[in-house]
């Protein structure tokens, strides 16, 4: 459904900023490409100006969106319009169908990115970090958290159809992480 030209699969599966970057440069001029460094800058800078390099903006929004989702109905107007805000930024409001091809495949890079600092030693432990988890519980801490910043949230809020596109992402980056988030995530969703 969100086919991507050959050429861009290298620069979609790479989470290294300054990998993707030197692979991005490298891609023929064409306006997908235009696209993907705008998307690129978008992604990697400093929204709130005060002079941190090496920043994921989209990263940290992920966290927000987790944050947001635990939030109860006390500060619901803030909620809600951060979550708004958050929707303008990560470009979910964006119509082109070539774009949404693209931005699909770079909410799937978040996703890895993030899915790739789950493997840590100290993420999903226990009592103040003394008790180390499984990599099966890593897994399953995991899949919660990208339900919650993605579909959790979303359902939560009431976005589900102006975020439709960052769940199918999250969810597909997720299903091809570990075969244990598919039965999880059904969980989940049944919650």
């Amino acid at each position: 459904m969100y086919e991507i030209n050959g050429e861009y699969s290298s620069y979609y599966s790479e989470i290294d900023p300054k990998k993707r970057l030197v692979i991005l440069d490298s891609l023929p001029e064409s306006g997908a490409a235009d696209f993907a460094r705008e998307v690129y800058n978008d992604r990697y800078s400093d929204h709130e100006g005060k002079g941190r390099e090496n920043i994921d903006w989209w990263l940290w929004r992920c966290i927000c969106l987790q944050i947001l989702y635990g939030r109860g109905n006390f500060l619901r107007r803030f909620r809600d319009r951060e979550i708004a805000a958050i929707i303008g930024e990560l470009r979910l409001n964006d119509t082109d169908e070539s774009h949404r091809q693209h931005l699909y495949h770079e909410y799937r890079n978040v996703c890895r990115r993030y899915l790739s600092t789950c493997k840590g030693g100290s993420y999903a432990s226990r009592f103040m970090g003394f008790k180390q988890a499984s990599d099966e519980e890593k897994v399953m801490k995991a899949c919660e958290d990208v339900w919650q910043m993605s579909a959790g949230v979303a359902r939560k809020t009431g976005n589900v159809p102006a975020m439709k596109l960052w769940i199918e992402a999250f969810r597909d980056e997720l299903f091809d992480y570990d075969e244990i988030c598919r039965e999880e995530y059904k969980k989940l969703e049944e919650e």
